[in-house]
């Protein structure tokens, strides 16, 4: 049975793409070894929030969807893990985890519409990667099919598995082009007995200082963040809460744990800083918690023309968010400081000659770092001759040649990554 075609793809303005169903992995094995055969690309996506992110297509061919495959396929929760199929919600993935007391402590965006597929394709990750990691932290099983329709399986269902190749981390951040994801498996947790949050404004010359206060504390936030004051005003309306607005920047200290625990660290840091150089310190507990975190973990995804993902050392962060700061009093920026992670948007109406400025000064601050660039979000047309993916290190090398040996053909995601 051939898999229906009912709509079309269309990926950075590039000609649009039959869209194939497949409801088995047969009818998906097919259609990719067809396009393998007929010199075509294969274009996989779930839920599509992330098809923004990487270059133009360089093949015509036809886009696979995996929103069909939305099932969880095992959930022993007493063994905390859950395999589930790659186009499954985040939304429906967190309501399961849910409904018995458990979660996966990984902040992944857009979880109403993106999959969970697409959050391991893209490596999502929010202001929890501070004390909780990353989804390579949690994955411990993967399915997958390669460039001749054959099913790959990496890793298992338990979490002591240490059989094989560690193929399943390739495919966290590759854009879907090393396969197409069928089945996950993560390990979870239980759900924390309790949050809460310590807000604070800061002047310009008082961040690095006090980014030095909380490292050093005796306190262990799972997460901190670093917003100037237009993402600060974003995030408190997203959340509805009033947070602090009489300074530049604003600091978000988030705790989770028993609430003893909590307790105790939210006193510890309290203590802490009555010596710190903060203003407006702000306690939120209880029901407040939620709003504020799914408004930090969607600011990455707030509306603007032009947007930039930058990694340095966390000793670096200050001075790179000051100078960008003092060149650029527009962008609007968050860090999740204790990674030296930065999400800045700039307005729409940034030109492409002053994007190409704001992205050649800043990978010129980020190389002398041995930090990163990426261009998140900007117009389609901007990615021919705009640097998408910032200075060029040795790693690139090394992704190119397991690209060439897992897809010698060139068949997933043409063009996407490289």
């Amino acid at each position: 049975m051939t898999a229906p075609v009912t709509d079309t793809l269309t990926i950075l303005d590039c000609e649009p793409l039959p869209i194939h169903h497949p409801t088995t992995i047969a009818e998906m094995a097919e259609r990719i070894r067809e396009a393998g055969a007929n010199g075509q690309g294969i274009y996989p996506f779930g839920g599509g929030s992330r098809l923004d992110l990487g270059l133009r297509p360089t093949k015509p061919g036809i886009a696979l969807s995996t929103r069909q495959w939305n099932q969880v396929v095992d959930y022993p929760h007493q063994d905390m893990t859950i395999t589930v199929q790659a186009g499954i919600t985040r939304k429906q993935l967190r309501e399961t985890l849910t409904a018995a007391g458990q979660y996966l402590p990984v902040d992944l965006p857009d979880a109403e519409q993106g999959s969970v597929g697409g959050a391991l394709a893209t490596n999502l990750s929010g202001p929890r990667r501070l004390g909780r990691g990353t989804l390579r932290d949690y994955l411990i099983g993967v399915s997958f099919l390669d460039d001749g329709g054959r099913e790959v399986k990496g890793g298992g269902r338990v979490v002591k598995n240490v059989a094989g190749y560690d193929l399943m981390k390739l495919h966290i951040g590759a854009l879907g082009t090393l396969g197409v994801l069928t089945q996950v498996t993560f390990k979870v947790f239980p759900k924390p007995e309790s949050q809460a949050f310590l807000v604070m404004g800061v002047n310009a010359a008082a961040v690095g200082p006090t980014l030095d206060r909380l490292h050093e504390s005796a306190s262990r936030p799972i997460a901190i963040d670093l917003l100037n004051n237009l993402a600060a005003r974003e995030v408190a309306t997203q959340a509805g809460v009033m947070l602090p607005d009489q300074e530049p920047w604003v600091v978000v200290v988030g705790f989770e744990e028993k609430a003893v625990t909590v307790d105790w660290q939210v006193s510890t840091l309290k203590n802490e800083l009555k010596t710190a150089p903060v203003r407006d310190l702000t306690e939120f507990t209880g029901p407040a918690c939620e709003p504020i975190w799914s408004a930090l973990t969607n600011f990455q995804d707030a509306a603007c023309g032009f947007s930039l993902k930058l990694a340095v050392p966390p000793s670096r962060l200050a001075s790179l968010l000051a100078s960008l700061s003092a060149s650029h009093p527009e962008v609007r920026m968050q860090s999740h400081a204790g990674n030296g992670i930065v999400h800045a948007q700039f307005p729409a109406d940034v030109s492409r000659e002053q994007a190409a400025t704001i992205l050649g000064d800043l990978t010129r601050q980020t190389s002398e770092a041995l930090g990163s660039v990426v261009l998140r979000r900007c117009p389609a047309a901007w990615k021919t001759v705009l640097p998408f993916w910032g200075p060029i290190h040795n790693t690139q090398a090394l992704m190119r040649t397991i690209k060439a040996t897992l897809d010698p053909q060139d068949l997933f995601n043409p063009g996407r990554m490289w």
